[in-house]
């Protein structure tokens, strides 16, 4: 059976109560394509130029067209389909055949974009304000009128961090290392969040650096079916974190959709989880290692991890998951602050049972904190932003906002950006709410 309210499982089934907008209702559509049990009116015929009439991947494009890629359906359904993977894949075979829109390129693209917008702020941030800008954005773009668009901030966190003198906790000082991975939303939307991390870490006697020769991580690409591009993206930031880890170094991501990203995708972005240096080179990383925390390993991890790619999956975490992981909010000095917090987690965290540390870490910190109970957003990345898909990304909003009006909460607090976006959207609060990791930084002493 499909959950209906609350939980994780599938929003746009619970927005839309129709059959094919249901996990089961995708999967059964896909499996009779593959076999040929559609009926007459969806044999359109493959454009490939093939003689089989049922795998034509227009059809099934529509078929997955409202899956949002939460990946709640790799958590609740019980034969754990990740239904985001089966879109991603059916998208690029879509790119392949038919080529791919101007938007889903940009969208695709939203790291590259966030650069240059950053490099012309505040200029690219008045643009979308002037009247008219966002009609012509919805006729030419195809994005929302009604959304506020991302803002990008001229000192985004790699050069915030340059200009402070890099660290401030000493390698030779420090409990542990951590090479802060720059997410794009955190490097160039949010940066605050990304300070915040900085400073909290470094309060835990962290020695804490950015890394250098990475990437985004590859998320937008992967969320709209450009594999190639995405895979290309976890090679790069899989050489570049790979010698790190070996060294002790422990990875960190403010972003829960790009920390999943690099936990959990990329093994299956790089087959067989070698990247191709490793593979060309033969080398692999065979050393038995042991579920120590100490080691910078999550439990249940022990095993030998035999190629990079696993080694980098393995000592990735989100932020939040990090400090509760190695219980670094002992070592912190705060002021105890009085501030009721309700919490929004992450769709992706939620499916990979990560998100029970930020509720942990804000009430370790002081805060009485209502976690609720919550599906996605809607928002979902670039979904929320798509002209055809607004009404259906507010209407799954709107659950939210609801669960959100009757918390007793004061504030209101989510880790995803996109999350942080829909509930700005929304009237009932006074702007984007903040990340977890901002409300532990605001009580230290």
């Amino acid at each position: 059976g499909q959950e209906t309210t609350g939980g994780v499982m599938c929003p746009t089934y619970r927005a839309a109560d129709e059959e094919i907008t249901a996990t089961r209702g995708r999967a059964n559509m896909l499996r009779q394509a593959m076999s040929g049990d559609l009926p007459d009116e969806a044999k359109v015929g493959r454009d490939d130029g093939g003689d089989d009439p049922h795998l034509d991947v227009e059809f099934m494009a529509e078929v997955m067209d409202l899956c949002i890629g939460c990946k709640g359906c790799a958590r609740d359904c019980p034969s754990e389909v990740d239904m985001a993977k089966l879109k991603a894949e059916v998208e690029h075979e879509y790119h392949q055949r038919h080529g791919a829109s101007l938007r889903d390129r940009l969208f695709a693209n939203v790291g590259t974009l966030s650069k240059v917008g950053s490099a012309l702020a505040p200029l690219s941030n008045w643009a979308s304000k002037v009247p008219g800008a966002r009609n012509l954005m919805e006729r030419t773009v195809g994005i929302a009128r009604e959304r506020s668009l991302p803002t990008f901030h001229s000192e985004i966190l790699e050069d915030w961090f340059d200009s402070r003198g890099g660290p401030r906790v000493p390698e030779s000082e420090a409990s542990r290392k951590v090479a802060l991975f720059p997410d794009a939303y955190t490097n160039y939307n949010h940066p605050d969040a990304g300070k915040a991390a900085v400073r909290v870490l470094e309060a835990a006697g962290v020695h804490v650096r950015i890394p250098v020769g990475v990437t985004d991580s590859g998320r937008p690409a992967f969320s709209k079916g450009f594999l190639d591009e995405a895979r290309e993206r976890a090679e790069t930031n899989v050489k570049a974190l790979a010698p790190l880890v070996r060294d002790g170094w422990d990875v960190v991501v403010v972003e829960p959709s790009d920390a999943v990203m690099l936990q959990s995708d990329y093994l299956d972005l790089l087959p067989g989880g070698e990247t191709p240096e490793a593979s060309r080179s033969g080398e692999q990383y065979t050393e038995p290692r042991t579920a120590d925390p100490a080691a910078g390993l999550r439990e249940g991890d022990a095993g030998a991890f035999g190629t990079e790619v696993e080694r980098v999956a393995a000592n990735t975490y989100g932020v939040c998951e990090y400090l509760n992981s190695f219980e670094l909010t002992d070592a912190l000095d705060l002021d105890a602050p009085e501030e009721s917090l309700t919490y929004h987690g992450h769709c992706h965290q939620k499916a990979t049972k990560k998100d029970t540390h930020a509720a942990a870490v804000l009430r370790a910190t002081g805060y009485d904190v209502d976690a609720l109970d919550s599906g996605c957003c809607g928002m979902a990345g670039s979904f929320g932003y798509e002209t055809e898909h607004y009404s259906m990304s507010r209407k799954i909003g709107e659950i939210l906002f609801e669960q959100v009006a009757a918390s007793d909460g004061e504030t209101a607090v989510a880790p995803g950006a996109s999350c942080r976006a829909q509930l700005g959207d929304w009237e009932g609060l006074r702007g984007e709410p903040p990340h977890p990791i901002e409300k532990v930084a605001e009580a230290l002493k």
